[in-house]
This record gives structure tokens, C-alpha cells and sequence, in this order.
């Protein structure tokens, strides 16, 4: 198997005095995407978040080795990238300087070309669509990891708002990504997507209700008990 670029165990958040993630563990191994999925509210958004260290959490935690939780903003941001379900913005950008921010104006501006933003390069975020703003930040989590070899995406609904054609172009970049030696986790209401992935992780409720291959976790028993349907 190849190494583990992420690995929790027992993995736990609590918000508002709720528990959101209760015990979770899984693995994420360079040139794997793994698909988290499960019913709203079913804990998603909290464990990408949890794994991105950007939430305090309970449980082991290693990406590429360290734990993020304790290692240094920059030294995450070498290892991994986070893209929200809903990405937002303090201050109304230009396109092009979300490139300035990560640092790597060029990657972006390729990035921008491959999920078809190459002409809103000079457009404030404010005057972009809904799936024109998912797409940019997509762009912006890709060229802050130009060597996918041994770093980490973590993407919440990538596909969220996108229109089919930028959902087959994204969906594209992640196996690329992946395939480049890197590893994915994506959060997703997608099954036909969760099933394409290399892992699939289950959750109600917060807890792991299923893992590993999606023949394996996709099953009509874990569908119906999971979903109802």
C-alpha cells in the first residue's frame, strides 16, 4: 500500500457543546480520493475541517507526517489545501489576485484557463456567479499545491454550483491531482462521483458508519439505513 499522506484516529469535534464527529478514523494514501459522504448534517463539513486543523479536535491526527493541529500556518499551507464548501472573501479581489495571495500567480493563472475563468482574470469576486466564485477558489487550492507529489487536497462540494461542464473538469483535476502522487479527500452529496473514488467513508450522525471500497461502502443496505432511500 502506499504511504499514508493523512491518518486519523478516533478523531472527534465538538461544537456548541454538540458532538459533530464522534470517533472517526480513516486514511488518505498518496495517488487516493477518498469521498466522504452522508445526509445533511451528517458531520462532513466538521471532519474535512477537523482534518484541514483548522478546528479543535480530540483524537490522532497526521498529515504528511506531522500533526496540524500543532504544526505552523506555513507549514500546513506547504503540505495542504482546503477549499470550503462556500468559500468567502473579506475584501472584493480581483480574480487574479487570489494567485498573489497563495503566492504562485502563474499556476493560478493556468488554473484558471483549465476550468474555463481564463477571460474573468480582471473581474471582482462580487461580479461572478455563484459557481464562477467555487470555480476561482478551486483554482486558487490547485496552484497553492503546484507538485501534487506528496501534498493534500481537502475539498468540500467541489461540484457545488458548478455547471456539468466545470463538474467534469473538476472531477478531472482531482484524479489528475491524486494521480500525480498526491491525496484527496472530497466531501460530497454525489454518489455517482463517491463511487468513481478510490475509498469511500459513510457518516450519520457524526459517527463511521462505513469504509473502504465504494462497492464496499455504497451498498443498498448502507444506502437505505443511511439516506432512507
Amino acid at each position: 500500500m502506499s504511504e499514508a499522506r493523512l491518518e486519523a484516529v478516533g478523531l472527534a469535534v465538538e461544537l456548541g457543546g454538540r458532538r459533530v464527529v464522534d470517533g472517526v478514523s480513516l486514511r488518505a494514501c498518496a495517488g487516493q480520493v477518498v469521498a466522504v459522504v452522508g445526509p445533511n448534517g451528517a458531520g462532513k463539513t466538521s471532519l474535512l475541517r477537523a482534518l484541514a486543523g483548522l478546528v479543535d479536535s480530540t483524537g490522532e491526527l497526521h498529515v504528511a507526517g506531522e500533526d496540524p493541529r500543532r504544526a505552523s500556518a506555513q507549514a500546513n499551507a506547504r503540505r495542504r489545501a482546503y477549499c470550503a464548501q462556500k468559500p468567502a472573501c473579506a475584501w472584493d479581489y480581483r480574480v487574479s489576485d487570489l494567485g498573489e495571495i497563495v503566492g504562485a500567480p502563474e499556476a493560478f493563472t493556468e488554473w484558471l484557463d483549465r476550468l474555463g475563468l481564463s477571460e474573468l482574470g480582471e473581474r471582482r469576486l462580487t461580479r461572478l456567479s455563484g459557481g464562477e466564485q467555487k470555480a476561482a477558489h478551486l483554482a486558487m487550492a490547485f496552484a497553492s499545491l503546484a507538485d501534487p507529489f506528496g501534498n493534500f487536497l481537502l475539498l468540500d462540494e467541489p461540484a457545488d454550483s458548478l455547471d456539468v461542464g466545470r463538474q467534469a473538469l473538476a472531477a478531472e483535476a482531482i484524479r489528475r491531482f491524486a494521480q500525480a502522487g498526491g491525496a484527496v479527500v472530497v466531501a460530497t452529496h454525489d454518489l455517482s462521483f463517491a463511487r468513481s473514488c478510490d475509498v469511500v467513508v459513510v457518516l450519520a450522525e457524526g459517527r463511521l458508519v462505513a469504509i473502504g471500497a465504494p462497492a464496499d461502502a455504497l451498498t443498498p443496505a448502507v444506502i437505505a439505513s443511511t439516506w432512507g432511500a
